[in-house]
């Protein structure tokens, strides 16, 4: 098997196929604003608990399959018309246990005809294992063409994660971007007999 040639080229292909995935999502809302979604949400399932250590209600994902070839999403979305023209900065609160493969909290940012404005999804940084109660961010740009803005956090594979506190914050143009902006352009054929993965 070949290894990748680069590491920001892993980054974009991830951010490539994640821009482009149609999620499928389970029609029950079982969390005010919130719902499923991801390539398997069949294998997934989200909640409300309470939990001491945050003396708050918070949210969970968490895998109900031994073995998962996708992931899955809690998002939700929203027309982000305060935030067009300006940097935004969103952060969470998120612990984990027993993530197999990797998770991460994501934010999208789709223009007209579904065109991606701007992505991160932490692949670059992901949250993996099991870890306590951390504060994550990601920053980027909202065009003044962006039509929808979609967040939440996702698992790859098995594992569970919590979460708390999202926070939505315009930030100065100084602060460094977390993810890509615009759309993904490659600059060569990638890929081509497909023994690259993520």
């Amino acid at each position: 098997m070949k290894t990748l040639s680069s590491k920001s080229l892993n980054v974009l292909v991830i951010v490539l196929a994640f821009s482009l995935v149609s999620f499928t999502s389970k029609e029950k809302q079982t969390i005010k604003g919130w719902f499923l979604a991801g390539s398997s949400p069949e294998s997934y399932e989200i909640g409300v608990v309470h939990d001491s250590e945050r003396n708050s209600k918070i949210a969970f994902l968490k895998s109900k399959d031994s073995k998962i070839k996708g992931f899955g999403t809690i998002m939700q979305s929203f027309e982000p018309k305060k935030f067009l023209g300006k940097k935004v900065k969103l952060t969470a609160y998120i612990k984990s246990k027993d993530i197999k493969d990797w998770a991460g909290m994501w934010m999208r940012i789709d223009g007209p005809n579904k065109k991606s404005l701007g992505f991160d999804n932490m692949q670059n940084r992901p949250i993996k294992g099991t870890t306590s109660w951390t504060k994550y961010e990601i920053v980027l740009k909202v065009p003044k063409e962006a039509v929808n803005l979609a967040y939440g956090v996702l698992t790859s594979k098995t594992g569970e994660i919590y979460i708390d506190s999202f926070k939505f914050e315009i930030v100065d143009e100084s602060v460094k971007n977390t993810g890509h902006q615009g759309s993904v352009k490659l600059t060569e054929p990638t890929n081509t007999d497909f023994e690259e993965s993520f």
